[in-house]
């Protein structure tokens, strides 16, 4: 059975609580968790040897002490690689992840919205989901109508949403507005839960478009409140910020009111 949306906005932490710790790691996933949000977005990519890890550049540089493409190590280097010192020395030796652990660890605590970074990551992303009997508790971003169907045909139970390359903000912006409107029959036609857009392309029109095809908008990445509320007044489905702890509070009393 496929992630089920809840009927609030929920929040997600991106890349973990990725504002006040190291992004993509464990320190930043159990800090999210402590918060009691609703989703971790996590990054992945595949090492040398074709193991799902979570990194969201194409280098290991900047994020840990190892220099060099994510696809020049295997698993076995890249664990050795301290990812937490880049931010803080209490963050000191805190290792890369392996897709597999962080979904063992994260089982029955949280649900996951995994970002495939490159393409090739989707099919090893959706095979560990599946092994590791989370696939309720998951979705699976950063997906192409490619990815959509590559995940479509391993698995139908898995839900996805649907990135665009071309929703970009460097774009002009009425082209963007009018492909991110577009893509909403694409999302529909291909079956996915969500279309999922930077959120300066989100307004009430496209949130009441998506609604009335019967697929969620999930936006990213919202760390000003008064955005946040304003994108939560529209009702969209999912709102991901580096955050939460500033965003939680205010989407808890959007929920009671």
């Amino acid at each position: 059975m496929p992630y089920e949306t809840p009927p609030w906005t929920q929040v997600i932490a991106h890349r973990g609580n990725s504002g006040p710790k190291p992004e993509n790691t464990l320190a930043a996933i159990e800090s999210a968790i402590g918060l009691r949000v609703d989703m971790v977005e996590i990054d992945i990519r595949l090492t040398k040897d074709g193991v799902p890890i979570l990194m969201h550049n194409d280098r290991v540089d900047g994020t840990t002490s190892g220099t060099g493409l994510v696809t020049d190590f295997t698993w076995d280097e890249l664990k050795t690689l301290d990812a937490g010192s880049w931010y803080g020395r209490e963050f000191a030796d805190e290792p890369v992840r392996a897709l597999d652990e962080v979904l063992d660890l994260t089982r029955g605590r949280v649900a996951l919205n995994l970002d495939i970074k490159v393409p090739e990551a989707a099919e090893p992303t959706v095979i560990a989901v599946i092994k590791a009997g989370v696939s309720a508790s998951v979705v699976i971003s950063g997906c192409t109508p490619k990815c959509v169907r590559t995940v479509g045909d391993t698995t139908n139970g898995i839900a996805t949403l649907l990135n665009l390359d071309e929703l970009q903000l460097r774009i002009d912006p009425t082209e963007a507005h009018a492909i991110t409107r577009r893509s909403i029959d694409l999302a529909v036609e291909l079956g996915a839960v969500a279309i999922n857009v930077p959120h300066p392309l989100v307004d009430a029109g496209l949130v009441e478009q998506a609604r009335g095809a019967g697929i969620g908008v999930w936006t990213f990445t919202i760390d000003d409140e008064s955005r946040f509320v304003d994108l939560m007044d529209m009702g969209v489905a999912s709102l991901t910020t580096n955050w939460p702890e500033r965003m939680l509070p205010l989407a808890r009393e959007g929920i009671s009111r």
